[in-house]
């Protein structure tokens, strides 16, 4: 089955034009509706030339699309929340990496992390720089045999469907990790139902490399256009944040980054 419904975040940021060739062109590839959200931050706050881009790209994709203007002065209702409330109706939400370096202080710079955390849906997350495909067809999928992995793997079934290439790798961290033992031939056997043949592969981390840094030596190596992960979460002083693999991901990626929680 195909997504139906994808929700990308639309604003005025500079990153929010690749992020909407990311959606616009995923949306087609699935044959699926484009809905954008645009939140209004500021009083006479204006979402007429978003609005205008966001439509543009979607005729011009050939795609049926929905337009969302929230008004969280009125409502009350932050970004974060406001997106993540919007997302629960949706098949996959889109948003950008943060640019720390150019930060917006309308937009949490938080959000990505936030909306994986909270949205309950798979989230895409589009690097603010740097060229990479749209296809998609190139696809590392990481696997840890925990509930956070299987979700991943099926929010993205749409998507690895019609990829032309599946890695799926396991990886023990530095502590040593049980589910790494598991064997490989049990996702192997289970993505052959959906008549796909992944090449497996198990890496153990030394030292001085961390699992995220792994990960990104073999989108590299493997050419990858999409990585796949499932986003562990813990409580660091009484919040709940990702897991050190997810947030060092979020700050260092280098393709985009399919997200589940």
């Amino acid at each position: 089955m195909n997504f139906k419904d994808i929700l990308v975040h639309v604003d005025d940021r500079p990153t929010c034009a690749s992020r909407l060739e990311v959606a616009t062109h995923l949306a087609r590839h699935q044959g699926a509706q484009l809905t954008g959200i645009y939140i209004i931050t500021q009083p006479r706050q204006s979402s007429a030339k978003a609005e205008k881009a966001f439509r543009k790209a979607a005729s011009d994709a050939g795609l049926s699309c929905e337009w969302i203007c929230f008004d969280s002065i009125g409502s009350r209702l932050d970004v974060v929340n406001a997106i993540n409330l919007h997302a629960h109706y949706h098949d996959l939400l889109v948003l950008s990496q943060t640019d720390e370096d150019d930060p917006d202080r309308s937009i949490p710079a938080t959000l990505p992390e936030k909306a994986v955390l909270g949205s309950g849906r798979p989230v895409l997350i589009v690097p603010y720089a740097g060229s990479f495909p749209r296809d998609f067809k190139r696809i590392l999928l990481t696997w840890r045999g925990g509930s956070e992995s299987s979700r991943a793997l099926h929010d993205a079934m749409p998507i690895l469907r019609k990829a032309e290439q599946i890695n799926v790798i396991s990886v023990q961290g530095r502590e040593g990790d049980e589910l790494y033992q598991l064997h490989s031939k049990d996702i192997a056997k289970h993505l052959a139902l959906y008549q796909l043949a992944p090449v497996c592969e198990k890496r153990v981390t030394g030292r001085e490399l961390s699992v995220g840094d792994l990960l990104l030596n073999r989108c590299a190596e493997a050419g990858v256009d999409l990585l796949v992960m499932g986003a562990t979460s813990q409580l660091r002083r009484g919040t709940q944040t990702l897991g050190e693999t997810g947030r060092y991901m979020l700050h260092s990626m280098t393709v985009p980054v399919l997200m589940s929680h």
